[in-house]
């Protein structure tokens, strides 16, 4: 196996999880992201730090090939005819601007060799999205490349990653902080052929319902630890996932999103359980030193029918138990104002003009005479996401 891989999106978990775990596997790293600063500074630097967050920290070096940008779409082609995996990890926003990218890409290769396609994105069902991007405008035989030689494999990303500290970001700016984690939960029935032998890869069956499960317990942890903890004067994420006044809120988030999920996916209550304490583990570990802001920014995706907090809200409704600290999670959410992002700043902009009732119809989906709409509004009126 020719052991090279194409990552794009040079970003945090691009550079600082997936290029490490490929790289201590003995590959080769090339690199696409759409800033081409970040390009430029690839292809210059040949290399890039990482720290772990542990203690001692622990530093590697990542070697890169090379680097290409948005330009660069005739200088891929010949590469990914010989690659066996390509890894994206653009954001959930961007899966349909980097698809539009690689479409023609597979279009022009030759090789029936199979192609693995990696997918790091905290997005729902993102296989079945990219799967259909594929096929739109798509000829038989483009089609029949599709099902037969790409595998479109869906992962689960549980490391954090960080800027590094100021003055290693200006000595070096291109380096990572990232969290002390090492496995990378895949789809082990969507690969096409053999799968490689890579640092942290850990193939799963039945992976369908996993994504969904990472994003409603860990995401669904962070969210309300992140929005609820600003409310309350807090910046630093392990700092309010500690603070005693956040000790009963959060016990009720993990019984609530528990509820929804152990009910929905026939989960064993005891096994999720120890899943659950890995997201607690993560958000509570002072090494990270995580800042808020980061984690609460773009509250209009966050914010979303199918996300972080509406999700696990919704689902643990629809088997029975009232939600009661999600609704608390959700009005903070939309009393949140720390980052000057658009998405954050179109959600404050309606709750200004049109009130909390039409925001939350508008990105949420929520009705505004439901149980849980009328009792979102009284949290958020009664700003009851004031635990202290």
């Amino acid at each position: 196996m020719n052991k090279v891989v194409i990552i794009f999106g040079a970003g945090k978990i691009g550079r600082g999880f997936i290029g490490q775990l490929f790289h201590r596997s003995g590959w080769k790293l090339f690199f696409f992201d759409a800033i081409q600063s970040v390009v430029d500074l690839l292809n210059k630097e040949k290399k890039y730090r990482v720290e772990i967050a542990s203690v001692p920290p622990q530093i590697e070096y990542i070697p890169v090939e090379q680097a290409f940008g948005p330009g660069d779409q005739h200088l891929l082609a010949p590469l990914i005819d010989t690659v066996p995996i390509i890894v994206t990890s653009v954001g959930a926003n961007n899966i349909e601007k980097v698809v539009s990218f690689i479409k023609p890409l597979l279009q022009q290769r030759k090789s029936n060799q199979p192609l693995n396609w990696l997918i790091c994105e905290n997005a729902d069902n993102p296989a079945r999205h990219i799967r259909n991007l594929l096929l739109q405008g798509a000829d038989e035989a483009f089609k029949k490349r599709i099902e037969e030689n790409i595998g479109l494999v869906e992962t689960q990303v549980l490391r954090t990653g960080m800027p590094a500290s100021p003055d290693i970001l200006a000595k070096e700016p291109l380096a990572l902080r990232m969290q002390n984690w090492w496995t990378l939960p895949l789809d082990k029935a969507a690969f096409k052929g053999p799968i490689p032998p890579i640092t942290g890869f850990l193939p799963k069956e039945n992976f369908g319902n996993e994504l969904l499960r990472k994003i409603y317990t860990f995401n669904g942890t962070n969210g309300p630890i992140a929005y609820v903890g600003w409310m309350n004067g807090y910046r630093i994420l392990h700092e309010a996932a500690l603070a005693p006044e956040m000790k009963d809120f959060l016990r009720q988030i993990l019984e609530e999103s528990a509820h929804g999920l152990i009910h929905e996916f026939n989960l064993d209550p005891e096994e999720h359980k120890q899943f659950q304490q890995l997201a607690l583990q993560k958000y509570t570990d002072p090494a990270l030193n995580d800042q808020i802001e980061r984690n609460a920014r773009d509250t209009k995706r966050k914010l979303g029918p199918r996300e972080r907090l509406v999700g696990p809200a919704t689902l643990c409704l629809k088997h029975g138990r009232f939600p009661e600290a999600y609704a608390i999670a959700i009005a903070a959410a939309y009393a949140y104002n720390g980052s000057d992002d658009s998405g954050t700043m179109e959600v404050q902009q309606m709750v200004k003009e049109k009130g909390i009732e039409t925001a939350m119809e508008v990105f949420s989906g929520i009705d505004r005479h439901s149980t849980l709409g009328e009792k979102i509004v009284q949290a958020f009126k009664e700003r009851k996401y004031l635990l202290k």
